[in-house]
């Protein structure tokens, strides 16, 4: 019995995880729940498939609420991508609503100073994640409103509404 000295390739399928933004109403995702009418996405973002099926559930904690909300999860059996439902006001991977996000950076950004409606912790957060993508971008030590409007961009998706700064 021979071994081989050479590693065996294995060729994982290609997964995809989107999140499609959605004009929901977050209230209503709070008080329904999983009976919540989550909209029904046509074709696939990722490899435009006609065929998605449900995928159950998240939860995700947004500002305002103490309670996780449920949010829809839809799976395309043709691409194996998984995209999670969002409301259209909140970006990726934060609980704020983009408009208080951008209020603040926009704040720290033209006036140098933190808003006095958000946790100066989160605002900090936000800043130096700021600061990060704009110094990988084009070497900049203080980001601009331009960096701003970019770096929020990169956030959203083709569902979302644009942002106005």
């Amino acid at each position: 019995m021979e071994l081989s000295s050479s590693p065996t390739l294995i060729t994982l399928p290609k997964r995809g995880f989107l999140i499609l933004h959605f004009p929901v109403v977050v209230k209503e995702i709070f008080t329904l729940g999983k009976a919540y009418p989550w909209p029904r996405p046509e074709r696939c973002p990722s490899c435009l498939g006609k065929r998605l099926w449900g995928h159950g559930f998240v939860t995700r904690y947004l500002e305002g609420y103490l309670e996780a909300l449920l949010m829809k999860r839809f799976r395309c059996p043709d691409c194996s991508a998984v995209h999670t439902c969002r409301p259209r006001d909140f970006l990726k991977g934060l609980r704020y609503s983009a408009e208080v996000v951008s209020k603040c950076l926009c704040s720290k950004t033209e006036e140098n100073r933190w808003h006095s409606s958000v946790v100066r912790q989160n605002q900090q957060y936000w800043y130096r994640c700021l600061r990060v993508w704009a110094s990988r971008q084009a070497n900049v030590i203080k980001p601009t409103l331009f960096h701003l409007k970019a770096f929020l961009f990169g956030k959203t998706s083709e569902h979302f509404e644009p942002l106005f700064l």
